[in-house]
């Protein structure tokens, strides 16, 4: 089986991704709409009358703001030490991909209500029968080694988005096609639209543009600490475990960045990311939510978004044939033992949400959904039905580093249930290959969570989460999975999903989801939800000019700037 690790992996470790600059804190309407037919360039007026940069002419309102004031650095942070931002075709760390985004960029973007827009490429058109997608590039951008970007260079980015074994948001498409100098077109396999490889384009990690000639002529070694793009920052240095620099794009297609460049440091320990933060040291910082009303309290903005939420919830190994665990009822066992308004009163500070679903907030959230209410008494007769009203034994698998309190606590409670939950903590690396297609798979538990969200196209939620199945070469209406691959995938789920992923029209996708959401857990008991948090940050009162929540361009900190 080929080996494919998605997205999902970085959920384990990856804090609010609004800390580089690519998502947001205010609650924004509705993911998915449908797809325009064609788009005109967002080429309008210029909004100055004589560039000083190297801006493009006609840019409107992607032009650089005027206003801002030049000088410093911004200091970011990453919670773990970069394993690959420059080689898309191979797998990456938990915080990669927003490292990668201060220099590498997408041929579209995806705004706050979920439609794709114009950003590398000028303007797109989709097929009448939604068979194809035309991508009519910029002209006079370069990479940052002088290369050009053109439709050879897209063209050679997102062939390798198609064949990769790493990664298959892009497994969709069959083909591009370079029509001339500057167009691109991609067809669909089957000729069937898919959200999934479609919104990749604007925000997933292999599909963004980077440099071919950087991708060719460099060890596979350099490139996994080094990235080349198009966009507003150029890495100037990489120090192991502590740091890695960016300085400002002064050719930059849009105009030269305020800031003289963004560091992102590496501080693995919350605690002492947030001290780093209050004194200064850093600009932007997650807050977990027993430190919430502290920030508050001393006087710092507490930003709060359901853009996109963490779902916590235990995956079984319901997949795996030699796992108790593929019994349904064991599995209806351990969440019926489970009190999650207790969990959520006691560990989330009045921020956690109980929840029964993997679609945990509208519009795809199934109000019929039942779910396993918190019953010791159901508890034990779903294990009698089992044949084990003795109770059982299983384990719960962590990732070490993160807080163990509430996995802790579920131990207590399944105790109570003769449930026996032996709590083992491992390491990232352990985890990719327990979990990954081609891996050694598991038995019992594995502590995660999913991230749907206001603003999280549910295709991609799924994909990158419980649905991730793709169909084998040798059989188009099968199914294989390339992650999580001891959890069930139940065929009729990947076959909703699918459709899910296809239909163009935003009102008729919603029943799709919300079905998928309620048979997950009434049907399948396929994972475990048990509570979901927003995401809490800050952010520096000296940085101003960000477009963190707006989502009006791909990188929020790109013209932003210090008061300082």
């Amino acid at each position: 089986m080929k080996k494919f690790i998605f997205l999902a992996l970085a959920a384990v470790l990856i804090f609010s991704i609004a800390l580089f600059g690519c998502g947001g804190e205010t609650t924004t309407p509705t993911a998915s709409t449908t797809p325009p037919t064609s788009t005109t360039p967002t080429s309008t007026t210029p909004t100055v009358t004589t560039p000083v940069d190297g801006r493009l002419p006609n840019l409107g309102a992607l032009a650089k703001p005027e206003g801002g004031k030049t000088g410093g650095r911004l200091q970011l942070m990453s919670m773990a030490n970069i394993a690959n931002i420059g080689d898309p075709t191979g797998s990456a760390g938990p915080s990669d991909a927003g490292i990668s985004f201060l220099a590498v960029e997408p041929l579209l973007i995806v705004d706050k209500n979920g439609s794709i827009q114009p950003w590398l490429a000028e303007s797109f058109e989709i097929a009448d029968d939604g068979s194809s997608i035309t991508l009519f590039l910029r002209q006079g951008i370069s990479f940052t080694d002088g290369s050009p970007f053109n439709a050879e260079a897209a063209k050679y980015n997102i062939d390798n988005g198609i064949n990769s074994l790493m990664w298959p948001n892009m497994k969709k498409f069959s083909q591009c096609v370079s029509v001339d100098a500057y167009t691109v077109r991609l067809d669909f396999v089957n000729g069937q639209w898919d959200w999934v490889a479609v919104k990749s384009l604007g925000t997933f990690w292999s599909a963004m543009m980077f440099s071919p000639t950087a991708l060719q002529n460099n060890t596979a070694e350099w490139k996994m600490t080094h990235v080349v793009g198009t966009g507003p920052f150029i890495q100037t240095g990489y120090e192991p475990n502590l740091k890695v620099s960016f300085d400002r794009n002064d050719n930059y297609w849009r105009g030269k960045p305020y800031m003289d460049g963004i560091d992102i440091n590496v501080i693995t320990d919350s605690n002492v990311a947030l001290m780093a933060f209050k004194s200064g040291q850093i600009h932007t910082v997650g807050i977990n939510p027993q430190d919430a009303q502290g920030v508050v309290d001393e006087g710092f903005e507490l930003r709060e978004s359901t853009d996109m939420v963490f779902n916590w919830c235990l995956l079984p190994s319901s997949g795996n044939p030699d796992s108790l665990l593929t019994d349904i009822n064991l599995r209806r066992a351990v969440e019926s033992a489970i009190d999650k308004q207790a969990i959520v009163d006691a560990f989330t500070y009045g921020y956690g949400v109980a929840t029964n679903q993997g679609f945990c907030l509208p519009p795809y959230r199934d109000d019929t959904t039942i779910g396993y209410p918190f019953d010791l008494a159901a508890a034990q007769g779903y294990m009698d039905t089992a044949g084990f009203s003795e109770g059982f034994t299983t384990t719960l698998y962590m990732v070490q580093g993160g807080p163990d309190d509430v996995p802790m606590a579920i131990k207590g409670m399944l105790e109570l249930a003769n449930i026996t939950l032996n709590v083992e903590k491992i390491g990232y690396l352990q985890l990719v290959e327990m979990i990954g297609g081609g891996g050694t798979g598991w038995d019992g538990y594995i502590w995660v969570y999913g991230f749907p969200g206001m603003t999280v196209d549910p295709a991609s939620t799924l994909a990158n989460g419980p649905l991730n199945a793709v169909h084998p070469a040798d059989d188009p209406t099968g199914w294989m999975v390339t992650t999580w691959i001891s959890c069930e995938q139940p065929a009729e789920l990947c076959n909703l999903a699918e459709m899910g992923a296809q239909e163009t029209d935003a009102a008729k996708r919603i029943p799709y989801y919300q079905e998928i959401s309620r048979k997950a857990t009434d049907v399948y008991c396929q994972w475990s939800y048990l509570y979901y948090t927003p995401g809490l940050s800050s952010i520096s009162p000296k940085v101003k000019g960000h477009t963190i929540g707006l989502y009006i361009e791909f990188y929020a900190y790109t013209f932003a700037w210090l008061d300082e």
